[in-house]
């Protein structure tokens, strides 16, 4: 049986926390930025969406993560989640959602913590890894 291939899923809420802890992103590296999903799609801002805007936003989410997690090449080893409206119930719901749709894949999820993310924002979950930049 072949050994799942291991992504890692990096929640940040601005991009330049990504880059001070990882210095540039790589060819390994997809960026799936919700805060443009949400414009290009929507023509709107929303907090907390309804229904039928969390439907289509995770349809949105799903179409752009089945190109980058399952083409045959394997290019991409990390996904790095960017959303400026970061809540721990929008962490969680993505953890379980990738979770549950990609289980060919061993998911291994962190979140940076940078001065610009509120401590309440980050979920208290064990399979999500915090590290904090300086």
């Amino acid at each position: 049986m072949e050994e799942k291939r291991k992504v890692e899923v990096v929640f940040v809420k601005e991009y330049k926390s990504f880059i001070q802890l990882f210095k540039k992103k790589g060819k390994q590296d997809y960026v799936l930025n919700v805060g443009k999903i949400i414009k290009d799609k929507f023509n709107t801002k929303f907090i907390v969406p309804n229904k039928v805007q969390s439907f289509l936003l995770n349809y949105e989410i799903r179409k752009l993560l089945d190109k980058a997690l399952t083409i045959k090449n394997k290019k991409y080893t990390r996904v790095i989640y960017l959303n400026g409206q970061l809540t721990p119930s929008s962490i969680q719901n993505a953890m379980f959602f990738m979770e549950s749709e990609y289980e060919i894949l061993d998911l291994e999820f962190l979140i940076i913590k940078s001065k610009n993310l509120d401590p309440d924002d980050i979920p208290t979950d064990d399979k999500l890894k915090i590290v904090t930049l300086d």
